[in-house]
């Protein structure tokens, strides 16, 4: 039985009828063929980490051969004998922001900045924080769905590049997990996968958390007074995670401990991107040192 992705270019972005440029079809299938990879991840291990790659020998089971193209714009078949649990996957995740995407769907996000105060704010009030080592466990109602669908999502966005660039272009995406699937059709133009991108790409802060651990490189960036970055070895699971740091006064109270031995804790916020998170990896955002209440 075998599980089908099909792939369609349509106006516009189609030349001389039945034709199409080498460089929107290479992103459009590195697209699917990444978040075809994410999926197989997630069907393997249950779940999906941040920087995680699938390993080579795994490749085949997420083999899917190109068929020939064929006329009706320009129309391409991605076959699998053996992935129609990974069509499941990648259907059951493009199905929501698809959704919301074709009606438009906006949610109102305070910016990143004013969450940032906001959060600043709340430490100042609380009487206890959170630890990283509580986090997994602890349950938060911007968190609803899996890193994996946002993981998955994040690929189908690169594929849908090409006909953001062409605003009288469609893709269109078929996918079936083998010959009884209902077949599920995932249809783009260029402002709907400009929303798709939009919806996706949306990020929140959590609740503040204390992380332990050691810092291990701070960036300005270039000529940069805003928006720094650095590196943040967990010292719970020796994990690096992304540390981002809205202001130079904060980037000045981290400058002290890098490149020592010194564990510091810090005060820092889960970012939520797509509503999910994973919580092994994934970026925070400094918000302050913290410093034991004894």
């Amino acid at each position: 039985m075998s599980a089908i992705i099909q792939l369609t270019f349509d106006g516009a972005i189609v030349r001389d009828r039945h034709q199409i440029a080498l460089r929107d079809l290479s992103q459009a299938m590195v697209g699917i063929q990444a978040a075809a990879d994410r999926a197989c991840l997630d069907v393997l291990y249950g779940n999906v980490w941040k920087h995680q790659r699938l390993r080579r020998q795994h490749h085949e089971i997420v083999e899917f051969i190109v068929g020939q193209p064929r006329q009706g714009s320009y129309l391409i078949d991605f076959i699998s004998d053996m992935d129609g649990i990974v069509v499941e996957r990648m259907k059951k995740a493009l199905a929501e922001p698809y959704a919301q995407a074709i009606n438009d769907g906006h949610r109102q996000v305070y910016a990143i900045g004013q969450q940032i105060a906001s959060r600043k704010d709340a430490v100042q009030r609380a009487d206890q924080l959170l630890k990283y080592e509580e986090l997994a466990g602890a349950t938060s109602p911007l968190i609803t769905r899996t890193y994996g669908d946002r993981s998955i999502n994040k690929e189908f966005n690169q594929m849908l590049n090409p006909i953001r660039r062409e605003p009288e272009g469609t893709m269109r995406l078929v996918m079936r997990a083998d010959e009884d699937d209902f077949a599920d059709t995932f249809e783009f133009d260029s402002e709907t996968a400009k929303r798709f991108k939009e919806i996706i790409s949306t990020r929140q802060l959590g609740e503040p958390v204390i992380y332990e651990g050691l810092l291990r490189e701070l960036d300005r960036g270039h000529h940069k007074t805003k928006n720094f970055r650095g590196k943040f070895i967990n010292a719970f699971n020796d994990k690096d995670v992304m540390l981002h740091i809205a202001t130079e006064e904060d980037f000045d109270l981290l400058v002290p401990f890098l490149r020592t031995e010194r564990k510091l804790k810090i005060v820092a916020c889960p970012i939520i991107e797509f509503s999910s998170f994973d919580p092994t990896g994934g970026d925070i955002q400094f918000i302050d040192i913290y410093h034991d209440q004894n």
